[in-house]
């Protein structure tokens, strides 16, 4: 089979992504920007060439029923959400539970307009052993997480599944902050896949394990603990949705934490949009990736707006911005960079930038 040798090709590509990171401004100015490795490519294979639909259509996710408890804050929390765009098509939309390891400590649950999908969110048990933790969500019918048709596709364009195999397949999802991920099981052979922009990750097994056992601790997230918060119209901006596209940000400085309150319009309307990253650990997180928007979740206090206290933002990243993810998490994962510099003139005060380590 040729699995070991697609790992290792993108293990390469890895790794020269790891030197470009590690090249920093020297990549910037002596040569063209660094092509996306999630661009397409022209001529991969043919249907014919690779493994059948038939056969890839075994690949499957199985709906499970879940707690009632579960289905009240996942109603609760589409309710609150489906006032706004871009989830308005949620009204009146179905849903379908998946369970998520290791274990079910996790929940995929995809919003349904009758067959086809149209948003998810990724529901966690919380750590304090009761309630729910709204983990990420997003809306639109394609480019979301644990999408199969783009698991499909990716196995084909890639070849990763040789067209006389005749084998088992066994598919599962798992989730570790930050990294929906497949594990596809092929005879003695294991693939480990991003499930959110599919990408082969060469992981050994005890790697994965590792992996999945990390946690966030976090507080700054909309729970089944507090049922008074809810969501104002998301926020998205015009800025660069690819971390490859410009380069710029790795010879940025760091953003210092932001609350809730100071990441804003503004700020994205200052520097274009933000890259995130983890030094050393961003395959575990898969990151690098571009936050170009934002939703903010705030408690009613008085009749008005509540303050940057009580205010929860989830920032809306990725390829499109369809990933909206806990703010709290991804400062407390690695590391925001603005894309552009500009001076505090230019949209009031700008936050404060820090150049020492996260």
């Amino acid at each position: 089979m040729k699995i070991k040798t697609r790992q290792k090709a993108a293990s390469g590509r890895k790794i020269r992504l790891l030197l470009l990171l590690c090249l920093g401004v020297a990549v910037l100015w002596t040569g063209p920007a660094f092509p996306s490795v999630h661009a397409a490519t022209d001529s991969r294979v043919t249907v014919t060439q690779a493994v059948s639909h038939d056969k890839l259509s075994a690949l499957a996710m199985k709906s499970l029923p879940s707690p009632a408890s579960l289905q009240d804050f996942v109603s609760l929390t589409i309710s609150k959400l489906s006032a706004n765009a871009p989830f308005k098509d949620w009204k009146n939309a179905g849903t379908e539970y998946y369970p998520l390891g290791p274990g079910t400590h996790s929940w995929l649950v995809n919003v349904m307009d009758n067959k086809q999908r149209i948003g998810y969110l990724i529901i966690t048990a919380a750590q304090q052993g009761s309630g729910y933790v709204l983990s990420e969500y997003g809306a639109g019918t394609s480019g979301l997480p644990y999408s199969l048709a783009e698991l499909r596709q990716y196995l084909v364009q890639e070849e990763l599944i040789p067209s006389a195999y005749s084998g088992p397949m066994e598919l599962t999802a798992f989730y570790a902050p930050l990294l929906p991920l497949w594990q596809l099981v092929l005879d003695d052979e294991t693939l480990y896949i991003n499930a959110s922009v599919p990408e082969v990750l060469p992981w050994s097994t005890s790697k994965t394990e590792a992996v999945l056992k990390l946690t966030v601790r976090g507080t700054d997230t909309v729970s089944s603990l507090i049922n008074g918060l809810s969501p104002l119209q998301a926020f998205k901006g015009k800025g660069q949705d690819d971390p490859y596209a410009d380069l710029q940000w790795l010879a940025n400085p760091k953003l210092k934490d932001l609350s809730g309150d100071s990441f804003s319009a503004a700020l994205l309307g200052q520097y274009g949009s933000v890259a995130f990253q983890s030094a050393g650990r961003n395959d575990s997180l898969g990151a690098p990736f571009m936050i170009t928007g934002f939703q903010r979740w705030t408690l009613p206090a008085a009749g008005k707006i509540a303050t940057s206290s009580s205010a929860v933002v989830y920032a809306a990243s990725g390829p499109g911005g369809k990933r909206y993810l806990p703010l709290s998490f991804l400062q407390q994962s690695g590391t925001l960079h603005p894309v552009t510099l500009t001076g505090p003139d230019k949209l009031g005060a700008a936050p404060d930038i820090s150049n020492s380590p996260h």
